[in-house]
């Protein structure tokens, strides 16, 4: 068994080091100017905290609720800081195909953010080849022994990525940490959900953010909070996002904020179309039972998006006698990923699914059908869109927004995509 080391870690148990030096000892929680911290999140506000008098010692105690489901932190409890440690590394890549002027544009902007410091956003189309535009930043941060983190709100988005970066950097020991996945390594080169970023402490120089926009960051003002409290003092933050929150737009110095509108293969974003249809979940309705035998029929893998679970599962049971090659996904369905990886191996054709696959999946000769996408917000229906299309080998597809009465989140959505379609044209950089 390999020896890990936990540089730069909020430790419980002291028999988990080895010769890692620790530079803070205290209790998980504790109070400062009469405001009670936790020293795993960072948490300061009252809601946050809960005290109950213990029925042993009879002493108050208080712990943490804002992260129990990471470990309770509480007042009666020892924890630990370790120090973060650098190490060099080569961190050689290869790449199997050059990168197109605007990757390279990016990947230029990228290098001089970690060299000066800087934060830096890429609002980059979807599809655009976000992963390959850093790879020659995660070269020259490892070359300089900087600590690097590629991090993203979905377990989803974290094990696509990790599989990409793991091939391209054949000898590099990366760490991929989610709740089911513990660090195998030393912690220097780590891919991982944000939540995992509480366990680090003032431990990296670089973090790459994907999907910032993305749930629950964009709600938890807390989960920002531990990017920064795992990052050294003096740190480079990568935003990479298709749709920026105004927030952190306004965040970010503008020279900083790099416009990315077109794919890697140079071909147009496909444009959404919309189409009338009211959804009865109770009967089955010949005209969508069309469109779904159209597109089995058409040989084209179809994620149909639906904003309710209830909803989804009703439809389901409707149309799964008609539809064999049929199933349905959602963030709490025990078989997700058996379901995902069906789906790639060619046992499904269409897939009702939440929004849980409107980011991280990228599959060939893949359309989308929205229902009811009045109920959608503007964001949502463009990442939603960016699945369509995202292969060189099959760059168009059908994005269809089912509704019952137009709403502007979709045309919104629809102005923004044909907005991107016309930068890239007269930049040069999309070939039609």
């Amino acid at each position: 068994m390999i020896n890990i080391k936990l540089y730069g870690k909020l430790i419980t148990d002291k028999q988990q080091l080895t010769t890692e030096l620790i530079i803070k000892n205290g209790y998980g929680v504790y109070k400062k100017k009469g405001l009670w911290h936790c020293m795993q999140c960072g948490s300061t506000s009252v809601h946050d905290f809960y005290i109950y008098e213990s029925k042993y010692t009879e002493v108050p105690i208080t712990y943490c609720r804002k992260c129990v489901c990471l470990g309770r932190m509480d007042n009666n409890n020892s924890v630990m800081i370790t120090k973060s440690v650098r190490h060099v590394s080569s961190a050689q890549y290869e790449l199997k195909f050059p990168l197109t002027d605007q990757q390279n544009y990016a990947s230029e902007k990228i290098v001089k953010a970690i060299i000066e410091r800087q934060n830096l956003l890429l609002h980059a189309v979807t599809g655009a080849g976000k992963t390959e535009m850093i790879f020659n930043g995660i070269h020259y941060a490892r070359n300089q022994g900087m600590n690097v983190a590629v991090i993203s709100p979905r377990v989803d988005v974290v094990i696509e990525v990790s599989l990409r970066l793991k091939e391209v950097f054949k000898n590099e020991e990366v760490d991929i940490i989610y709740q089911e996945q513990p660090q195998q390594f030393n912690g220097h080169f780590v891919v991982s959900t944000v939540q995992q970023l509480f366990r680090f402490k003032q431990h990296f120089d670089v973090i790459f953010i994907d999907e910032v926009d993305a749930f629950p960051l964009s709600m938890d003002v807390t989960l920002m909070k531990a990017i920064k409290l795992a990052s050294t003092y003096s740190y480079s933050h990568i935003f990479m996002t298709a749709t920026p929150p105004k927030i952190l737009l306004k965040t970010i110095a503008k020279e900083n904020h790099i416009l990315l509108p077109a794919r890697y293969h140079q071909r147009p974003l496909p444009i959404p179309t919309f189409k009338y249809l009211k959804i009865n979940p109770n009967k089955m309705q010949l005209t969508f039972l069309r469109i779904l035998k159209q597109q089995t029929q058409s040989n084209r893998i179809t994620l149909i998006f639906v904003n309710n679970i209830s909803f989804m599962e009703k439809i389901y049971s409707i149309y799964k006698e008609h539809i064999a090659e049929l199933t349905y996904v959602y963030s709490d369905d025990v078989y997700r990923f058996e379901k995902i990886t069906q789906l790639r191996a060619g046992q499904y054709k269409v897939v009702f699914t939440t929004t849980i696959l409107e980011r991280g999946f990228t599959m060939a000769h893949l359309d989308v059908i929205v229902l009811n996408s009045q109920l959608f917000e503007t964001a949502t229906l463009i990442q939603i869109a960016g699945r369509v299309g995202r292969k060189a080998d099959s760059p168009n597809g059908l994005v269809l927004f089912c509704h019952q009465g137009v709403s502007f989140s979709m045309l919104s959505a629809r102005k923004k995509i044909k907005h991107m379609n016309n930068l890239a044209m007269k930049k040069g950089w999309i070939n039609d």
